[in-house]
């Protein structure tokens, strides 16, 4: 997969595109149906099946508040399409001047000058240019201007709930710490990744040590106690985590804390993934450091009688 990173200035003809653009957050199931028919269409009309996302996220640009909101971050994305098989990635730099063009100044200096879009994909409900003011009518009334067919896709709804697939929805579940949820529509554990920083080890004094990782830029978790599972050099382990300030241990900043069952490794400054499979309980402020260490065996016996479960297994 090719990957461009392009703004409104940038010096780049490309040609046969078919271009669906969204920011894709989360590349769940919705994202990768509509990925799937963007690359049976490009095959059978010999064209180049490419996506478009803006960075930053324009909800975030206009709102200000570029933290704690995506799904997943830019390598994961990247890593995603590419297993999806689209053939160019394409990044628009979000700026004033990109959301001030008119829409069909968008049209012709993106879409037709820049990227040689020949079928555009889009959903029933796609917005673009200054105000958000041009949409679907638009794009089929200029589409012969610009030598470009358009798709109109239809909301892709889940069969079990009746409910479109989004990111938003996905974000909410997030929040609340609704892993099955998350589960349904993602069609995989959400999981954040990051390097492990050295602890004040007092999880270690009992026997527990847990590897620490500082939470990206990325939509932030219920605060509370998870069941994980944990991808280290390609190899998946279970355990359990708590994502919070750890008030009992008068901690200061957020901190995804997770121990890893049965293994042994020295972890510091290495990279892991943690997957998010079930909220077990919120983060609570216990009376002194015993009552912790009583509750997190508690928790632990909890988590370990759920991946017995063959719903939840390796």
């Amino acid at each position: 997969m090719k990957i461009y990173n392009i703004n409104l200035n940038s010096k780049i003809k490309l040609k046969n595109l078919s271009l669906a653009i969204g920011n894709f957050d989360g590349i769940h199931i919705g994202h990768k149906k509509l990925i799937s028919q963007l690359i049976n269409k490009s095959k059978k009309n010999n064209y180049r099946s490419s996506i478009m996302s803006f960075k930053p996220h324009p909800r975030e640009y206009f709102s200000g508040n570029r933290n704690n909101f995506e799904i997943i971050d830019n390598k994961s994305k990247i890593k995603l399409l590419s297993e999806l098989n689209v053939d160019n990635y394409i990044l628009l730099k979000f700026s004033k001047a990109v959301s001030s063009l008119p829409p069909e100044d968008f049209i012709n200096k993106i879409l037709f000058k820049k990227l040689g879009v020949k079928l555009l994909i889009v959903g029933y409900d796609f917005k673009f240019g200054k105000y958000r003011s041009g949409g679907v009518k638009l794009l089929k009334k200029l589409s012969k201007k610009y030598n470009y067919k358009v798709s109109i896709l239809k909301p892709i709804k889940s069969k079990k709930t009746n409910k479109v697939f989004s990111s938003s929805r996905i974000r909410k579940n997030i929040s609340i710490g609704n892993c099955e949820g998350v589960f349904h529509y993602l069609g995989r554990y959400w999981s954040l990744r990051g390097k492990v920083v050295r602890g004040k080890k007092m999880a270690s004094k009992i026997n527990y040590p847990t590897a620490n990782i500082l939470p990206p830029n990325l939509i932030k978790p219920r605060k509370g106690v998870y069941a994980v599972k944990v991808i280290f050099k390609d190899k998946k382990y279970t355990g359990i985590a708590n994502f919070g300030e750890r008030p009992t241990v008068n901690g200061k900043k957020l901190l995804l804390e997770v121990h890893i069952f049965n293994f042994n490794y020295v972890l510091y400054g290495k990279d892991l993934t943690v997957e998010f499979v079930k909220f077990i309980r919120d983060e609570k402020k216990f009376k002194n450091f015993e009552f912790l260490v009583k509750q997190i065996k508690k928790d632990s016996q909890v988590v370990l009688k759920l991946f017995k479960r063959k719903k939840y297994g390796i």
